[in-house]
């Protein structure tokens, strides 16, 4: 039976290393290899381990100052001034040269776009949640709202960064789900998407606004034309029916010249050309003309008319001797 030498505790015949205090067993310089991952941060008046995101020690309330950005994140952002303050701008040529040019991806957008997609996501809650903060103060929500294409570049860039932001969530979700401090990214994540849906909304009303209002009109005259046009047409067409009654009328009671004068008022004149009831009415006025003279010369009353033409109307509206007597003998025939 054998006891280590340091602490007394009973030992096995095969250990090497002690099992309580850690201390070899043998007399023999023997040494365990350890491997750390990580910081363990802890306060520098009490000796405290100390939480993510802790601004005062827990145990002696002495409030911690001085923190800055972590490592990686802090390099990432100086690697990404170096590279815009590299940036060469050219002054476009013209009009088409300026067109072009916004279609165009520049070189300084092509390695921040390249840097930002590679950037390799850090594992501590610090590091994502200082990654989230600066990845979504880089996001343009102006250029979501703006009425305007945005260039190729400024598309390009954004996208890169609203993706990265994704990234991160994601594996930020994976790793701390349960964890209390995962609710600040959460935040940040959801601020975000908030901000870009509320934006987009914006553009597609200033865009429909602007383009929409030919459509709109148009479908408003087509309503009002399939609604009013029919309604006026029939107006119209009771008005000269009136007129045609009290020419009948006046025919009857021997006023010739007032008939006379209504005959010549059988003009249809409807809102909407149509050319079909202004044919048939140029007939009946005709006819009814032709109807109070024939009446007047029968009581021996000679009626002086003389027909002036339109200079529109067409050889086919004057030449209707046929249909004008067509109606005349209808109308004996009723009789």
């Amino acid at each position: 039976m054998h006891f280590c030498k340091y602490c007394g505790n009973q030992l096995h015949g095969d250990e090497v290393f002690c099992p309580k205090c850690g201390k070899p067993v043998n007399h023999q310089e023997t040494y365990r290899n350890y491997e750390y991952e990580g910081k363990v941060m802890k306060c520098p008046n009490c000796g405290e381990i100390l939480e993510s995101f802790t601004g005062c020690c827990p145990s002696c309330g002495i409030e911690l100052r001085g923190a800055k950005a972590t490592g990686s994140v802090r390099e990432f952002a100086l690697k990404l001034e170096a590279i815009e303050s590299h940036r060469e701008y050219e002054k476009p040529a013209g009009i088409f040269g300026r067109v072009y040019q916004m279609q165009q991806i520049s070189k300084t957008d092509e390695q921040k776009i390249s840097f930002i997609k590679n950037f390799s996501i850090p594992n501590a809650k610090e590091d994502i949640l200082e990654f989230m903060i600066l990845a979504t103060s880089n996001v343009n929500y102006l250029m979501h709202g703006s009425f305007d294409i945005p260039p190729a570049s400024t598309k390009a860039v954004d996208a890169a960064w609203i993706a990265k932001i994704n990234q991160v969530y994601i594996k930020a979700k994976n790793i701390y789900k349960n964890d209390t401090d995962f609710c600040k990214i959460q935040e940040l994540y959801d601020t975000c998407n908030i901000k870009i849906k509320k934006e987009d909304k914006k553009r597609i009303v200033k865009r429909v606004l602007f383009y929409g209002w030919a459509p709109a009109l148009a479908i408003g005259m087509f309503i009002w034309i399939a609604v009013y046009s029919p309604i006026s047409e029939e107006k119209e067409v009771n008005r000269l029916n009136a007129i045609v009654e009290e020419i009948e009328l006046q025919i009857e009671n021997h006023e010739f010249k007032y008939a006379l004068l209504n005959a010549e008022s059988l003009i249809y004149d409807g809102t909407i050309r149509n050319e079909e009831q202004k044919r048939k009415w140029s007939i009946q006025r005709d006819y009814w003309i032709d109807k109070v003279i024939e009446a007047a010369a029968k009581e021996g009353i000679e009626l002086e008319y003389t027909p002036s033409f339109d200079k529109d109307k067409t050889n086919e509206e004057i030449s209707n001797v046929d249909e004008i007597n067509r109606i005349i003998n209808d109308k004996e025939n009723n009789q």
